[in-house]
C-alpha cells in the first residue's frame, strides 16, 4: 500500500490519496530539497508522453490523458525527463503541435475567453486557443536552455526570465487577508528553478519554508521534511 502523499510510481503528490494531477512538480519539490531521486523515465515515456512524428501530447499522468500544465513541464525540466533540444522539435509546444490556424483565430480565441476561468477554453473547447495555451513561455526556455548550457547567453529570454521572477516576487501571498494560492505556487516554483539554476542571490529573496508551508499545510511531507533539525537535514 502507498504512502500517504506518494502514488505507486514514487511520484509525490499535494494529497494524501495522491491523487492529483500535477505529480512532476511535487516530485520536483521532493529532490530539490532532499536530493533523493527516483528513475521516472519508463513511466513518462510509456504512459505519460505521446508523440509520432510532429504531433505530441504530454499527459498530466499515467491515468489522467488530458494534456498536461506549464508547472509539470517545469516539473519534467528539473526531473530531467524533458529539454529544451525536446521542446523545440515541437516548436516550444507540448500539446496539439500540429494544428496551426491562421493568426487572426488565435486572437478571436483570446478575446473570447479572456476575463473568463482559465480552464474555460478546455472546457469549451476552444481549440484556436492550443498554440497559445500549450506554448512554453521564454521564462521557461530560459530555464531549459540554462540547464543545457549555463554558459550560453539569451538576451531576450533572460530578460523575460528576470522580468517574470521580479514580478512575483513583488507580489504579495496573502491579500486582503485571504491566501493567494497561485502566487504562493508560483514562488515555490521560483525557488525550485533558482535552486536549479544554482542561483547565489536572488534565491535568497524567496522564503521557501514558509511558501510551502503556506501552500501545502502543515502535514505535508515537504513541509515535514523543512522543520527537521539541521543537523537531520
Amino acid at each position: 500500500m502507498s504512502k500517504p502523499f506518494w502514488d505507486q510510481y514514487n511520484f509525490l503528490h499535494d494529497t494524501e490519496s495522491a491523487t492529483s494531477n500535477n505529480p512532476l512538480i511535487y516530485s520536483a519539490f521532493w529532490k530539490a530539497l532532499t536530493g533523493e531521486e527516483f528513475d521516472y523515465r519508463e513511466v513518462y515515456f510509456t504512459k505519460m508522453l505521446k508523440y509520432r512524428g510532429a504531433a505530441l501530447n504530454i499527459m498530466r499522468s499515467p491515468s489522467n490523458t488530458s494534456p498536461t500544465s506549464l508547472d509539470e513541464i517545469i516539473g519534467a525540466i528539473h526531473l530531467r525527463l524533458l529539454n529544451h533540444d525536446v521542446l523545440d522539435l515541437f516548436s516550444m509546444r507540448w500539446h496539439d503541435t500540429l494544428y496551426a490556424p491562421k493568426w487572426y483565430r488565435v486572437l478571436q480565441a483570446l478575446i473570447y475567453v479572456a476575463g473568463k476561468h482559465r480552464n474555460f477554453f478546455k472546457d469549451n473547447n476552444v481549440r484556436d486557443l492550443h498554440p497559445v495555451a500549450y506554448w512554453v513561455p521564454w521564462h521557461v526556455q530560459y530555464y531549459a536552455v540554462k540547464i543545457d548550457n549555463k554558459r550560453k547567453i539569451i538576451p531576450f529570454k533572460a530578460a523575460m526570465f528576470y522580468l517574470w521572477l521580479i514580478t512575483l516576487l513583488l507580489k504579495r501571498n496573502f491579500k486582503n487577508g485571504s491566501k493567494q494560492t497561485g502566487v504562493i505556487s508560483q514562488k515555490n516554483i521560483a525557488w525550485l528553478i533558482l535552486i536549479d539554476l544554482s542561483s547565489k542571490w536572488w534565491i535568497k529573496l524567496i522564503d521557501y519554508k514558509k511558501n510551502m508551508s503556506d501552500y501545502f499545510g502543515s502535514n505535508h511531507p515537504l513541509v515535514l521534511f523543512n522543520n527537521l533539525p539541521s543537523s537531520e537535514s
